[in-house]
């Protein structure tokens, strides 16, 4: 078996368990029905932060290359092209 078959494998079986969790979680009642909404709640709000926070971090990190003066195909201040053959 490859490591990809692995890892879905393992993937599969994960999220059948967790599912498990969920429903066992809404039919016990009290405590467990709570955290069984709650948690995946917290988990998807602090995933949509993570995201934000690495769309931030690129936007800040990111350098933005500047224009070079007689690039091909740019025009000049008279509105000559810099067009070279």
């Amino acid at each position: 078996m490859t490591k990809f078959k692995v890892g879905g494998t393992i993937i599969s079986a994960s999220s059948l368990v967790l599912a498990g969790l969920f429903i066992w979680g809404l039919v016990a009642g009290g405590d467990a029905r709570f955290w069984a909404i709650a948690g995946p709640v917290i988990i998807g709000f602090l995933a949509a932060l993570a995201i934000a926070f690495s769309i931030g971090r690129l936007m800040a990190t990111t350098e933005v290359q500047k224009s070079l003066e007689g690039q091909s195909g740019e025009k000049k201040e008279d509105g000559t092209s810099t067009t070279t053959s």
